[in-house]
Formats: C-alpha cells, sequence, structure tokens
C-alpha cells in the first residue's frame, strides 16, 4: 500500500491493481458503467460514490477495495429502496415502539416473492450481499484487482437498471 506523502498524493499507486495503467484508459472504463434514470436519485448518488472511490483507487489503491465494497451497499440500499417504493415493509417497531430496518435478505426475498426479482437475478442479489461479509475479512479485501472492481461496479448497475425498469 502506497503511504501517502506531500510529494506522491497524486501520483498513482505503483502498489495497486492501477500499476502500469494509463489514467485515462482507468478513468473511462468505470465513467462507462451507467445507471438508468429510473434508479432512485439517493440510490444513484450512492453508486456515484462507488464509482468515484475505484476511479481514485488510480492514487490509493486500498479505494478500489472501499469502491467494491460501497457497490454491495448500493445494492443493499436499491432493494430497501424498491420495497419502500412498493409499499412493501422495510422496517418493524419493537414493543417500545422503536423501529428497526429489515434485513437485505428479508428485503430480497419479499420483492423475489412478489415476482419482482427473476430467479437468476435473485442469485446474484443474495451473492452480492454474501460477498459484502466476504470482504469485510481484512486479508480478502487486500488489493483487489481492478477486473474485479470493474465486474462488481457493471454487476450493481446491470441489478439497479432490472430492478427499477
Amino acid at each position: 500500500m502506497k503511504r501517502i506523502t506531500t510529494q506522491n498524493w497524486l501520483e498513482p499507486d505503483a502498489t495497486g491493481s492501477a500499476a502500469g495503467v494509463d489514467a485515462r484508459a482507468w478513468r473511462d472504463t468505470f465513467l462507462a458503467i451507467r445507471l438508468d434514470g429510473k434508479v432512485p436519485g439517493e440510490v444513484a448518488a450512492m453508486f456515484e460514490t462507488a464509482r468515484a472511490s475505484m476511479i481514485y483507487g488510480l492514487f490509493y489503491a486500498p479505494l478500489v477495495t472501499l469502491g467494491v465494497e460501497h457497490c454491495y451497499w448500493v445494492l443493499e440500499a436499491g432493494i430497501r429502496a424498491r420495497c419502500a417504493q412498493l409499499d412493501l415493509p422495510v422496517s418493524v417497531q419493537d414493543r417500545q415502539g422503536r423501529g428497526y430496518a429489515l434485513s437485505f435478505a428479508h428485503n430480497l426475498r419479499q420483492l423475489t416473492e412478489q415476482g419482482l426479482v427473476p430467479g437468476e437475478d435473485a442469485a446474484l442479489w443474495k451473492q452480492a450481499g454474501e460477498l459484502k461479509v466476504w470482504l469485510a475479512v481484512p486479508r480478502h479485501g487486500d488489493g483487489v484487482a481492478r477486473d474485479h472492481a470493474v465486474t462488481a461496479l457493471s454487476r450493481a448497475a446491470e441489478l439497479l437498471n432490472r430492478l427499477f425498469a
């Protein structure tokens, strides 16, 4: 991992997956991945944060890992937002009136049971939830490869675009 200094903070991180990559090509790869305008603004803003982290990962490799991890949070937010749009419950209250968010798995199951997430997509959504947990293990998040980041962002865009189509 690059140790940032006042001299190298604008230089590509030679230790990460961006080593030796053309900066414009790196940027353009991520900018080419787009969300449909039907995806709610708050979810789209989270997606942009994930993409920007990956782009700026050129300068500091751990940002690529953070961007990939954020993709999984974006997907969770997308499932919750779609449930809310359809007036499906996204939280419950305890006896004291405190609200608790329902889990990603619960919300995904609701949409799948309603026929709004086809079976092949349901498997990918479930996998995203599992990958979020897997990536949280420090040794798994070390040095996420560019191809993994591109796949994570592309898959997130595809799933969200179909969910809100």
